[in-house]
C-alpha cells in the first residue's frame, strides 16, 4: 500500500537535507524533528532507502535512543502506509515491545492471554501483534497453535471485533511495507528503536492501551508517545524484573495517560491487590504449543496458580483502560469471574469457530494446521 509520492502538502526526506543530514544528526546525538524522523522512516517505507543507509539509521537511532518526538514521528509514517483498518470507539490493545534479552527465552505469552480475559469481562479488544522475532513464542504463534486464523484482512478483524468483541491484527497483514526493513533488522540481530513501533502502531488506531516496556528508559518515553497521540486512557507498565507486563516477581513502574496527558507515574506491588510475589520460574512459558496449553489450561480455569495470576493482572490493567471498571482491585475480581464463570473459554472456542469460518486454516510461517482448544459447551 505504500507509494513513492508523499501525501500532499508532505514534507519529504529531500527537505530534511536527506540522508547525509539526518545521519550526521543521529551521529552527533542531535534528536531529529517529528517530521524528519517521519519522512525517514517514510522513504524506508517506499523501498526508497539503500540497505547501509537504513543500517545506519537503526544503529543510530538505537545508540542515541528514540526521543518523545522521533518516535511520534515513526509511528505517524507506519501508519500512513498502514492497511485500513476500522476499530469501534472505545477498544482496546493490550501488547508488549518484548522482553529484556535475557528474559525472552521460554516467555509466557501474557498479553495474548489477558486479551481473552479482557474480552470476556466485557472489553471490546484489537489485538496487535505478530510472530516470534527474538523470544521463544510470539502471541501470534500461541494462536496459530490454538488454531486461530491470524492473517485476516482488515474486514475480518472488523468483523471478529464486530460479533465475538475481539480481534487480532497480524503486523505483516497491515504494515506490509516494513517489510523493507525487516532483512537488515534481521542482520543485525540485537533490539533497536523498531521495536516499540509495533506497539504504538495499532492499525485500528485505538486510544485505549496497556503497553509494556521492558526498557526502564523508553517506558516513559512510550507513555510521552502516547500522549502525544492523544491517548484517552493508557497505562505503560514496566517491570522492575525487565518484564514488559505488570509482573507478580516484583513492582512494576505504571505511566498513566489520560486524555493526551501524562496523568500520573506510580509503583504497583502485586500484594497491595492480594496477588502473591513469585519466582520468575513460575511463570516460565515455553514454545508456541506449550503456550497454547497453558491458555487453554488458564482460561477454563485449571490452572489457578501464579500464571493464571498474572494474565488476571494484566487483563484487570486492560479492562481499567477500557472504562469497565474504576479500578485495578474491580478489574482484578471481574478477570477472575470470567474465568470462573467459563466466559474466557467461551471466548476463546468462539474466536477460534469465527477466523476458521473467515481464513484459511494457519500454514507456513504461522505453523502447521492446528486443531484449536477443547470446545466449550
Amino acid at each position: 500500500m505504500s507509494s513513492s509520492s508523499p501525501a500532499a502538502g508532505r514534507r519529504t526526506l529531500a527537505d530534511y537535507g536527506g540522508w547525509p543530514a539526518v545521519l550526521s544528526d543521529l551521529v552527533a546525538g542531535v534528536d531529529l524533528s517529528a517530521g524528519a524522523a517521519r519522512a525517514a522512516l517514510a522513504a524506508i517505507l517506499a523501498d526508497e532507502a539503500t540497505d547501509a543507509q537504513l543500517a545506519g539509521f537503526i544503529v543510530a537511532l538505537g545508540m542515541k535512543g528514540g526521543s518523545v518526538p522521533e518516535l511520534t514521528g515513526l509511528v505517524d509514517a507506519m501508519l500512513d502506509v498502514a492497511e485500513p483498518l476500522h476499530a469501534p470507539d472505545g477498544a482496546i490493545d493490550i501488547v508488549g515491545s518484548g522482553g529484556a534479552p535475557g528474559r525472552r527465552r521460554h516467555a509466557l505469552s501474557v498479553s495474548t492471554m489477558a486479551a481473552f480475559v479482557a474480552a470476556a469481562a466485557g472489553a471490546v479488544v484489537c489485538k496487535h501483534g505478530s510472530v516470534r522475532a527474538t523470544s521463544s513464542s510470539g502471541s501470534f504463534d500461541t494462536l496459530a497453535a490454538l488454531g486461530v486464523q491470524v492473517d485476516l484482512d482488515g474486514a475480518g478483524v472488523e468483523r471478529c471485533i464486530a460479533e465475538v468483541g475481539l480481534g487480532f491484527a497480524f503486523a505483516k497483514q497491515f504494515h506490509a511495507a516494513m517489510r523493507f526493513a525487516g532483512p537488515v533488522r534481521s542482520e543485525l540481530g540485537v533490539p533497536t528503536t523498531f521495536n516499540f513501533l509495533g506497539p504504538l502502531a495499532n492499525p485500528g488506531r485505538v486510544r485505549r492501551q496497556v503497553v509494556g516496556v521492558s526498557d526502564p528508559v523508553m517506558a516513559p518515553r512510550v507513555a510521552g508517545v502516547l500522549a502525544a497521540r492523544g491517548s484517552e486512557h493508557a497505562l505503560v507498565v514496566h517491570g522492575a524484573d525487565r518484564l514488559d507486563e505488570i509482573t507478580t516477581t516484583d513492582v512494576t513502574r505504571v505511566y498513566a495517560v489520560r486524555d493526551g496527558e501524562l496523568a500520573d507515574e506510580y509503583l504497583l506491588d502485586p500484594t497491595e491487590l492480594g496477588v502473591e510475589r513469585v519466582n520468575r520460574a513460575d511463570l516460565r512459558g515455553g514454545s508456541p504449543d506449550d503456550n497454547a496449553r497453558i491458555l487453554v489450561e488458564i482460561v477454563d480455569g485449571t490452572d489457578t496458580g501464579a500464571r493464571a495470576d498474572i494474565v488476571a493482572l494484566n487483563a484487570a490493567a486492560g479492562l481499567l483502560v477500557a472504562g469497565v471498571v474504576d479500578d485495578l482491585a474491580a478489574g482484578l475480581e471481574a478477570a477472575r469471574a470470567a474465568i470462573a464463570d467459563g466466559a474466557a473459554a467461551r471466548k476463546l472456542a468462539a474466536v477460534v469457530e469465527l477466523t476458521g469460518e473467515l481464513g484459511r486454516p494457519p500454514t507456513g510461517e504461522l505453523g502447521r494446521p492446528a486443531t484449536g482448544p477443547p470446545r466449550t459447551p
